[in-house]
């Protein structure tokens, strides 16, 4: 059975763990995709992450496929209507390193308000001049957590008890262990826009989240606010959000994801604004999230082989 496991995103680094725990195992350096369907057409195991596309267009050619674990806490590029009608179980990974995200967060909140890229720019070339470098301090100013679950919640304690900044928190579920922080409070929506510096995302992507920033909820932000995503790029509405950096709306817009990760001749024109940091979707990896990512999908790899119930199947489906 183990041949017809089928790994895709896979690091060089990480073949030898997969290998040492399902020897046949085939791996794939690349996401799943259609030009991938002839080489794994006997797969019964799909492991990949978020850049793969399993579509039911896709797996509808793949007849003996029982399992698919995504290696990521969010699935929406799972086709779970699909994947219920076939009765083929579904997992994710739903935490395998809040914490590396939630540091990400201030990574690219303190490089962006502290012009760490152009002060490492000018002392490239011989300029030790700070003139025109004057940053954003965060202390004892707002911060916008829009998503208060594992990474949202992480990131509001570290504003608050860290960086001593005020908290404003907004989700549909409130998350009781926040009431402890000293400087945090919920929010309406509309509020958090309205009064935060600094406004960080942390929302799954769904139909009802998705462009949740948008021109209209962009106006209702501060003129100079900071924006931050390490969530989904889908989130924000793309050519809103360069309509106003374009306008001068945004101090600073910091994002580690973009709304087209997989076609980002999209988000050419976002990709090369000078006025954005973006990293390439890195923020979950670390040494330690990495290596929880691999040890959760195998757990649910051998929970699948050992006809258990799986421990992290996707609720709802």
């Amino acid at each position: 059975m183990q041949n017809k496991i089928y790994f895709f995103e896979v690091e060089k680094s990480d073949q030898k763990t997969i290998l040492k725990k399902y020897p046949r195992a085939q791996i794939f350096a690349e996401p799943f995709s259609k030009k991938l369907l002839s080489k794994c057409h006997d797969a019964e195991i799909l492991c990949g992450m978020v850049h793969s596309s399993f579509a039911g267009k896709l797996l509808k050619n793949l007849p003996n496929l029982k399992l698919v674990v995504t290696r990521t806490a969010g699935y929406d590029h799972l086709d779970l209507k699909f994947l219920a009608e076939r009765k083929i179980l579904a997992a994710s990974v739903p935490e395998y390193g809040s914490h590396a995200i939630a540091e990400h967060v201030f990574a690219l909140l303190l490089s962006s308000c502290r012009n760490v890229l152009e002060g490492e720019e000018r002392t490239n070339h011989d300029n030790f001049s700070w003139c025109g470098l004057k940053g954003l301090a965060l202390k004892d100013k707002t911060i916008g957590v829009i998503g208060t679950g594992r990474i949202g919640a992480q990131v509001c304690r570290i504003a608050s008890d860290g960086f001593l900044m005020q908290v404003l928190g907004y989700d549909i579920t409130k998350n009781p262990a926040l009431k402890k922080l000293k400087n945090f409070k919920y929010s309406t929506l509309d509020a958090l826009l309205k009064k935060s510096d600094f406004i960080s995302l942390h929302l799954p992507l769904f139909p009802e989240t998705q462009h949740l920033i948008n021109s209209k909820t962009i106006a209702k932000m501060k003129d100079g606010v900071v924006l931050i995503n390490t969530a989904r790029g889908g989130l924000i509405n793309t050519h809103d959000l360069m309509r106003a950096v374009k306008k001068g709306k945004f101090s600073r817009v910091a994002l580690d994801v973009v709304e087209h990760e997989n076609n980002l001749k999209e988000d050419r024109e976002l990709l090369h604004c000078p006025h954005i940091i973006i990293t390439p979707h890195i923020a979950f990896y670390t040494d330690q999230s990495n290596e929880k990512m691999y040890l959760e999908a195998f757990r649910s790899i051998d929970e699948f082989l050992k006809n258990k119930k799986l421990t992290h199947q996707i609720q709802g489906h």
